[in-house]
């Protein structure tokens, strides 16, 4: 095996970066500036390797704040030379560099017309976890794959279809469509849908801006689309009330509170006054039964705001979330918001909001 040295880059090496990006790749190419962008960057690796002075390859991993998850976001080896497994070691010392960063899985997408690459990444541990239809410019497909650093695991039996939220509001309803189109693949999710939903869910009001949904507006909306429903709230206040100010907001939002508790008393929705704990996520989840739940953002994007997500697997060790409010910082795509891995600790500090600590998860499980 040929000895190659390889490093952190530096800014000095961005004119070569770029000199080797554009021969390898003739699509979706990394600008100078993101190159640099990366290396500045305190939630990324860029590793070069080099021989005699000379960059022979690269590798950019990518960490998702507030998770156990890394990317390998592109991985090129110069033509001359190529054939002398430098590809292996990129992906060994990027593997290494996710350790470090105290990540469990790495994840990574691929074109399926780059064979070469695709065979690297299956001889390297690396499974195909999901297709990516028309995902990249040119109208090619991609494959999502990961690999599980320190032990095997199942991947989950059908990973979570996605659907971003189209508005900064939306997160209940994108998540509750993800939620049953998991239980039923023929429902269908469209930004319509995401909308009717958020319509009968909304609080009205919220600190700022438009109301987003209660957990009993969700329930509801869940019920009448022919979901079985349980559930869990940690208190019977007013959910989210805390933060507003306003007396005549909170008026509204008490209104509106009422009215969806007083619907769901004439509904087969089973609403239970406690936290749902741990043990009872995974024994709901190992029934076939999706979770919308409640989280806080702060561990994820240093905001405190209250956000919905969908779960629909969970393991000795992780919770799974997918996350509907994909942010578009540089260099993320979907692949980070896609049954994201979550330590059961701190799943459980993300999983309350606000001063009252509020606790909401929707358990959903298909009609009889």
């Amino acid at each position: 095996m040929t000895d190659f040295l390889i490093r952190p880059a530096v800014e000095a090496d961005l004119a070569q970066l770029v000199l080797l990006e554009n021969s390898a790749f003739t699509t979706d190419q990394l600008s100078r500036r993101s190159f640099r962008h990366f290396i500045r960057h305190a939630h990324a690796s860029v590793l070069v390797a080099e021989q005699a002075g000379e960059m022979a390859g690269y590798v950019l991993v990518l960490y998702r704040r507030g998770t156990w998850l890394a990317r390998v976001y592109s991985l090129a080896v110069a033509l001359r030379f190529r054939g002398q497994r430098l590809g292996q070691q990129l992906m060994a010392v990027a593997e290494q560099a996710a350790e470090q960063h105290d990540c469990a899985f790495v994840r990574l997408e691929v074109s399926v017309c780059n064979t070469v690459a695709c065979q690297l990444y299956q001889a390297t541990g690396f499974k195909t976890i999901a297709r990516l239809p028309q995902y990249y410019a040119n109208g090619d497909d991609g494959v999502r794959m990961e690999k599980a650093l320190y032990r095997k695991r199942s991947n989950p039996v059908r990973p979570t279809t996605y659907y971003e939220q189209t508005t900064d509001f939306t997160c209940g309803p994108a998540s509750l469509m993800m939620g049953l189109h998991s239980l039923n693949p023929e429902y269908r999710m469209s930004r319509r849908e995401e909308l009717q939903i958020w319509r009968e869910a909304t609080t009205i009001f919220m600190t700022t801006g438009h109301g987003g949904c209660s957990p009993h507006g969700l329930a509801l909306s869940a019920y009448q689309r022919g979901a079985q429903v349980r559930l869990y709230v940690s208190h019977n206040g007013v959910p989210f009330i805390d933060g507003v100010r306003d007396d005549h907001k909170k008026a509204v939002i008490e209104l509106v509170h009422q009215d969806f508790v007083e619907r769901l008393a004439d509904t087969t929705v089973t609403l239970v006054e406690q936290s749902l704990t741990l043990e009872q996520l995974r024994q709901h989840l190992q029934q076939g039964e999706v979770l919308v739940c409640l989280i806080s953002t702060w561990r994820l994007n240093r905001n405190r705001a209250p956000h919905w997500v969908v779960v629909t697997f969970a393991d000795e060790d992780y919770v799974y979330l997918t996350d509907p409010d994909f942010e578009k910082e540089e260099g993320q795509s979907s692949t980070d918001f896609i049954d994201v891995p979550i330590r059961h600790d701190e799943f459980i500090h993300m999983a309350s909001f606000g001063r009252q600590r509020l606790k909401c998860t929707l358990v959903l499980s298909r009609a009889l």
